[in-house]
């Protein structure tokens, strides 16, 4: 059966890495956006979970599904995607990005490095990230081998 990964993107980088995932797993691999659908992941064994950092804080959406999706029995594999450099601190925000009971019996976490993309940003989110990450344009922070090492822990 092929590994569900349903991820929650803001600005694209979060959908970026975990099609790069999926390309790992050798097309046995179906993606899920979570935007307007709820998945039904009825028939599949493996399930990845990945969302988007903002402020310490996961996509609402992820929560959401987190807090009701039938994932009892899956094998689950979950995944933040951020810009945070401190090894604490990204801790903290997979942590805060799903439940104890579901990091306790996931058979891999990961925090995944980001992007940002000022074209996709708002007025606010650019004032923010300039004034916490001292930077006006784009950075390309995705972790192929990071990435690769999350995809195989899925095998």
């Amino acid at each position: 059966m092929p590994n569900a990964i349903v991820y929650a993107s803001k600005h694209g980088a979060t959908a970026e890495v975990a099609r790069r995932i999926a390309a790992h797993l050798n097309g046995r691999a179906r993606l899920f956006a979570l935007d307007d659908t709820v998945p039904d992941l009825s028939s599949f064994t493996t399930v990845v979970l990945g969302t988007a950092v903002y402020a310490g804080q996961p996509m609402k959406a992820m929560k959401e599904f987190c807090g009701s999706a039938p994932l009892s029995g899956k094998r689950l594999s979950l995944f933040v995607c951020g810009m945070e450099q401190d090894p604490a601190k990204r801790d903290a925000e997979l942590a805060a990005a799903f439940p104890e009971q579901l990091r306790a019996g996931a058979i891999a976490t990961a925090f995944l490095p980001g992007c940002y993309r000022f074209s996709k940003m708002n007025m606010a989110e650019r004032f923010i990230v300039k004034r916490i990450a001292k930077t006006s344009g784009d950075i390309d922070a995705i972790d192929d081998s990071a990435i690769a090492k999350f995809a195989a822990a899925l095998s």
